[in-house]
């Protein structure tokens, strides 16, 4: 965050439906534990007037000309909005799988969409002769936008902080520009932040780092067996390196697999990118034949 504007790139940005021209609304949460605090912003391209008429629909259609339309035509007959979707051909020539954000102001809840569907492919609706099923489930976006990241942890204080506006933002020039409340309550308007984009609910998470974070990057090559994780999280947490962001991929089943790291490094007794990889190296190294430190890379924020 530079200025009170953070940039949000088009590979975050475009699969949450925040570019540029589109409308933004926010909230914002301090979470507090053991004397430790922190601040995460939330953004969402959807008002939350609409969050409990919102929710995920799935549709299981034929790979033919004309399938979508039915899907639909079965959505507009009954004033359902699609929000945000995305389709792909699950088995080319047999299946095509189109998952949705759907409005229901206009139509009921769920439940009742789902019981019209069923009936009308009970009854042989000619309409549906390429649909072949629906899923429906009530959107959590109402609960992760007003109640935060921690809302069933008890041990965690999350205080919702309201901005006075209650209209939205606009993302522009792939920027979204900090309302001022938010900027008071961060007490600045430059800090290193983290992107986290949450496909599943259409939303953004801003989270905000210490001032003096430094970041890199490890990716470490370990054998695809229990424990193996465990090891080298262990060795992180002895050399007080703390992970911010994690990813394991298996490279070959029950043999090898990676894992990727984002940590910060500013704790640590050993400064230097230099020093710090060749200690990672040996502790790592040691923890057998399989385990390699892969690589090592700085992150400029």
């Amino acid at each position: 965050m530079e200025n009170g504007k953070i940039r949000i790139s088009k590979k975050i940005g475009e699969p949450l439906g925040l570019v540029d021209g589109s409308e933004v609304f926010s909230s914002m949460f301090k979470y507090e534990i053991d004397g430790k605090s922190s601040f995460e912003i939330v953004l969402s391209p959807f008002g939350p007037e609409n969050y409990r008429e919102i929710a995920y629909v799935t549709f299981q259609v034929r790979d033919e000309p004309g399938a979508l339309a039915q899907a639909a035509q079965f959505l507009k007959t009954r004033n359902v909005d699609i929000l945000n979707s995305e389709t792909v051909s699950s088995v080319p020539n047999i299946m095509m799988v189109w998952e949705m954000l759907v409005d229901l102001s206009f139509f009921g809840d769920s439940l009742s969409l789902k019981k019209e569907f069923d009936d009308a492919k009970g009854a042989k609706d000619s309409g549906l002769s390429m649909v072949d099923c629906l899923c429906v489930e009530a959107s959590d976006i109402a609960t992760r936008y007003s109640r935060g990241a921690a809302y069933e942890n008890d041990k965690i204080k999350t205080k919702a902080l309201r901005k006075t506006e209650k209209k939205a933002s606009l993302i522009k020039d792939g920027q979204f520009e900090l309302p001022q409340a938010y900027i008071n309550f961060l007490g600045k308007s430059s800090a290193p932040i983290v992107l986290i984009g949450e496909p599943d609910s259409w939303i953004l998470s801003i989270a905000f780092l210490n001032d003096d974070a430094r970041l890199m990057r490890l990716c470490v090559d370990i054998p695809d067996r229990p424990g193996a994780i465990f090891e080298v999280m262990k060795v992180l947490g002895e050399e007080d390196l703390n992970v911010i962001a994690g990813y394991t991929n298996v490279l070959v089943y029950y043999e090898r697999m990676t894992c990727e790291v984002v940590i910060d490094v500013r704790a640590a007794s050993v400064k230097g990118k230099a020093d710090l990889e060749e200690v990672l190296k040996k502790r790592i190294g040691a923890l057998g034949p399989q385990f390699c430190l892969a690589s090592v890379e700085s992150i400029r924020l």
